[in-house]
């Protein structure tokens, strides 16, 4: 699902849910400025949805490199 029908999936930052928990897995790109007012560099950040989860890690240089990380962290291989 894409968040503005008039943008192109191809844009849209991917997402899924955990298997284990059904929480929201959100993969997000930081700009120099967003970034710079959370004292960190810009990138791609990966992280639960809830905000009550450990705050996203980063900074990746792609989307698949968050994601990667975060699963590899949260979604262990059965």
């Amino acid at each position: 699902m894409i968040s503005d029908p008039k943008r192109c999936a191809a844009y849209e930052p991917p997402c899924d849910l955990d298997p284990q928990t059904g929480g929201s897995v959100e993969i997000f790109y930081a700009d120099r400025a967003l970034a710079d007012s959370f004292g960190t560099r810009g990138g791609w950040f990966g992280g639960a949805a809830n905000p009550a989860s450990k705050p996203p890690t980063g900074t990746f240089a792609t989307s698949d490199g968050a994601y990667r990380n975060f699963a590899l962290e949260h979604m262990p291989l059965a």
